[in-house]
Formats: structure tokens, sequence, C-alpha cells
């Protein structure tokens, strides 16, 4: 479902109505997330918390016809895990970073006028598309905290000194779906702030049915078989960018060139 989404935001992106504007700039989100289980029956053993996280990167709104946007946002992100293992009270919080990249389809109406400009409100839904780049964690029952950096792979045996905690059968590549509301505020002339608000439900589980996290000098093991659900909260401030008049300024320099 989520990659017929993204070929038809595609398609409408090349619809010859597309506006001459587009507006893009910086990106900062704050996530609350917790990861779902693919197998029910895992919550015996495992519970898992939630915990928060952020993203940073960039925004861009291209307007289509009528309340139509094509919206995308390429970003650096900072999700986990954190689950208490019910038989041994061990606690494993993971920090994972990833590159995710949103490809929505924004409907946007008018909301009234601000001191800047008018104001509108949006909707937004479409697929997220996003690549694990690695991680770390701990480890912590009643001691002190044991810190491992992760590995995707199985073990190769020399992890003496247990600070490795191997990933086996990873989805690196990881497809997700958004849905939003928001507000693009005008701030000055050409220059507006989006607020937006989201839930993200992750459809790629991080590890296939058998995938696993193991730090074997500690014996443990714990279940990757799980998705994620965000709530996020992002600030993009976006400048207009007016592509039909740069255009016209080239298409002028070059007849003048020509006579």
């Amino acid at each position: 479902m989520t990659r017929k989404l993204w070929i038809l935001l595609f398609l409408l992106v090349l619809n010859g109505s597309v506006m001459a504007q587009f507006y893009i700039g910086p990106k900062i989100g704050f996530t609350a997330y917790k990861s779902r289980f693919n197998f029910p029956e895992d919550e015996e053993f495992f519970d898992q918390k939630w915990k928060v996280g952020y993203q940073i990167g960039v925004g861009f709104d291209l307007p289509l016809e009528n309340i139509f946007h094509f919206y995308t946002e390429l970003y650096y992100s900072r999700k986990g895990k954190k689950t208490l293992i019910v038989e041994s009270g061990l606690t494993n919080n993971a920090t994972y970073s990833f590159i995710e990249a949103p490809i929505m389809l924004r409907m946007s109406f008018d909301g009234g006028t601000a001191e800047a400009g008018r104001y509108n409100w949006h909707i937004d839904i479409g697929p997220t598309i996003g690549y694990w780049l690695g991680g770390s964690g701990t480890l912590q029952a009643d001691g002190p905290k044991a810190t491992y950096k992760i590995v995707f792979g199985e073990s190769d045996g020399s992890n003496t000194l247990g600070t490795t905690m191997f990933i086996t059968e990873a989805n690196r590549w990881q497809w997700g779906l958004n849905l939003g509301v928001g507000i693009e505020y005008p701030v000055i002339q050409q220059q507006s702030v989006l607020i937006d608000l989201r839930l993200g439900l992750g459809s790629t589980h991080l590890a296939s049915d058998n995938g696993q996290a193991n730090l074997p000098v500690l014996g443990f093991a714990d279940s990757m078989s799980v998705s994620f659900l965000e709530i996020i909260l992002s600030a993009t401030y976006v400048f207009e960018i007016d592509y039909g008049q740069t255009r016209k300024g080239k298409s002028t320099i070059k007849k003048r060139k020509q006579n």
C-alpha cells in the first residue's frame, strides 16, 4: 500500500499544472514512541516502554492544483526501544539512528488572516521510507549499566568483552505511514513556519520473525520483530522560492547573449 501511495504522489508532481513556487527550509521535530510486537505472546516476556527522540533535517512543499500540495522531508532521526525483560528484570535501552523521508499528499485549507498574511491549516497522508544506520545502548538490572554498540549480523566469536549487540536478520530499509494535521503561519513576506502534529505507523519490523538482538557473553536475547508507533511534533521554517521568476531571468540573459 505504501509503495502505491508513493507512486501516486510522484505522478502528481509530474502533472503539468504544478505551480512555479515552492517552499523549502530547515526542520526540527520531537517524538514520543513505542515499539510494537508482531507477536502478541511476546508481551508475556518483554515489556516495551515509551521513549522520546528527535528529528533534524529539511522540509520541501510544492503546491499542485487547488488545495493539493506535494510535501516531503529528509531528516536524521534518533529512536529505539526500551525493553524490560520480565523474568530477569534486565532492561535493554537501545537508541538507533535513521535517515528518513516522508512523502505525503497535503491538503491545505484557508484559515484566515494573520499580521503577515493569510494562514492555512492542512491534513497530510503518505508513506515514509527510512534506512537504519546503526545505534548503541545499555543493559541494566540492579547493578551498573553495561554499554554496547550495535553490529548487524551474526556474532563472529570475538565479542569477549560483551560490548557488541548483534542484530540478526535486520530489516535496514524501513517503510511506514504518516497521518497528520498542521498549520502554516506567515512570519514575514515569503517566509512561514509550519507546525505539524503526526502519527507515525511503522509497517516494517526491525528484523524478520526470527531476528533477535543478541549479546552472547551475557546470554542476552531480545525480540526485534517490532515496529514503531510514533507521535511527532515538528516545526519547519520555509522560504518561498519562485522558480518561474528565476527561469525568466535566465531566459533574458540568454537572449541578450544571442543578440
